[in-house]
């Protein structure tokens, strides 16, 4: 994705982002409340994007794009498969501590409404953005090269699996966090232990 953002765009994907941290649903805001929080006036918002749905949008996408990038390129040196899942929910654990716009993310994704049919037509028109599932498709590479994985089960299955317990996990810290009955490193032995036996 772009990273040579104009500082008023920059502006703007941070004001989203803040309000997401303070678990404002971003679909009831206003682009003046964006606007407001980013410091500039709410005219020139609409010189960049033409509506809301398309300024939350690309702040969503920007968002995951940088997470995603980061930590590709912190896994492109790793070697083990087990490091790696380690890692991964590590990364996971730091971003629901920070309130992150990861599981607003998942649901706008996932629903009806105007953002998310957006976010599905941005994915799908442009490659540069790095997505979760390019992280995985990484790791699952990572696991077929050191033989822990069974490289004759059907890609997209195995990368359900991996998928889904991450998502799992997420959805399990984000309502539990603070009330957790199982240690966090206890949990992800357990995850990557599961999909070991699961894959393997």
């Amino acid at each position: 994705m772009k990273e040579n953002l104009s500082p008023k765009v920059k502006a703007l994907y941070e004001a989203v982002l803040e309000l997401i941290a303070e678990n404002v649903d971003v679909r009831d805001v206003k682009v003046s409340d964006i606007t407001s929080r980013a410091g500039i006036g709410k005219g020139t918002a609409y010189e960049y994007f033409s509506n809301k749905e398309e300024l939350i949008g690309s702040a969503l996408l920007y968002h995951i794009d940088q997470i995603c990038s980061h930590v590709m390129s912190d896994i492109g040196r790793m070697e083990d498969f087990s490091e790696i899942i380690h890692y991964l929910l590590l990364c996971m654990d730091r971003e629901i501590s920070k309130r992150d716009c990861l599981i607003q993310f998942i649901q706008m994704v996932t629903d009806n409404g105007p953002i998310s049919q957006l976010l599905r037509d941005k994915i799908k028109s442009d490659s540069q953005i790095c997505m979760p599932q390019e992280l995985i498709d990484q790791v699952l590479q990572t696991g077929i090269r050191q033989g822990k994985i069974n490289s004759r089960l059907p890609f997209p299955y195995m990368r359900l699996a991996v998928m889904s317990k991450i998502l799992m996990y997420a959805f399990y810290i984000a309502m539990n966090e603070g009330r957790e009955t199982c240690d966090r490193q206890q949990m992800h032995q357990l995850l990557c232990e599961g999909l070991l036996r699961e894959l393997g």
